[in-house]
């Protein structure tokens, strides 16, 4: 997928609410997000691990009406004001260039200059109804203990690949219900029935059953990219 950048720039100290954004999926249908997780992070980097660090801040989300797709990017005047300025921005707005003790007194606050932006979506998607949760193939646990795989059967074909992260949910069953499976790997046995793969801690391992449930396909998208510029005004030390 492709995407337009969305070049956003912001004057310090000011609240910025222009973005408005209609999210369609396939293009020309709305896309519901009322059941996601929707983060749109500001960082100067696409690496994380980094000095100065890549973490900038987030905009804040309005769901103006989440069913239609449709909402708002929001930064607080808190916000703009923090963030560093791209003082030649200020310059070139004026149509002037730095002159005199202005190139030494005006330096850029952020190096940077650019930073960059994204809107992410966490999501998951309902695959099939569990019939039997019961103990799959043995394998050596940490200690030499035997243990069994937990394997799932479900009601029809539940659509999986063995790269796939789930989520379990209404098994009944503390073991199971909204535990983290992102480091497990999945052994795909027919097109109704999986196991899931122990990590090197030997974990999950089977100890209980369930015939109810539903498993459930855990999911990320982008849905739109950007820049970030904060244009200079002039400081004050006070508004009284």
């Amino acid at each position: 997928m492709s995407f337009d950048n969305i070049a956003v720039v912001v004057r310090e100290g000011d609240t910025f609410d222009e973005l408005q954004l209609n999210i369609e999926k396939p293009w020309g249908t709305p896309h519901d997000y009322s059941n996601s997780v929707l983060v749109a992070d500001i960082r100067r980097f696409f690496n994380d691990s980094t000095d100065p660090p890549s973490a900038v801040d987030s905009f804040g989300l309005v769901e103006i009406n989440p069913t239609l797709g449709q909402l708002s990017l929001r930064l607080t005047s808190r916000q703009t004001e923090a963030l560093g300025r791209n003082t030649p921005l200020g310059y070139r707005e004026r149509g002037i260039s730095p002159s005199g003790l202005g190139i030494g007194t005006d330096r850029s606050d952020e190096a940077q200059g650019v930073y960059l932006w994204d809107l992410r979506e966490y999501f998951s998607t309902v695959q099939a109804t569990i019939t039997g949760i019961t103990a799959g193939t043995s394998f050596t646990a940490p200690g030499g203990v035997t243990a069994s795989k937990v394997r799932v059967t479900t009601q029809s074909a539940h659509h999986l690949t063995s790269e796939d992260q789930i989520l379990l949910s209404g098994t009944g069953q503390s073991t199971y219900d909204g535990v983290d499976f992102q480091a497990n790997k999945l052994t795909i046995i027919g097109p109704t029935v999986f196991e899931i793969e122990p990590t090197n801690a030997g974990t999950p391992a089977f100890s209980t059953g369930s015939t109810t449930g539903t498993v459930s396909l855990y999911q990320e998208d982008t849905l739109a990219i950007g820049t970030l510029e904060v244009i200079p005004r002039i400081s004050r030390d006070s508004t009284s």
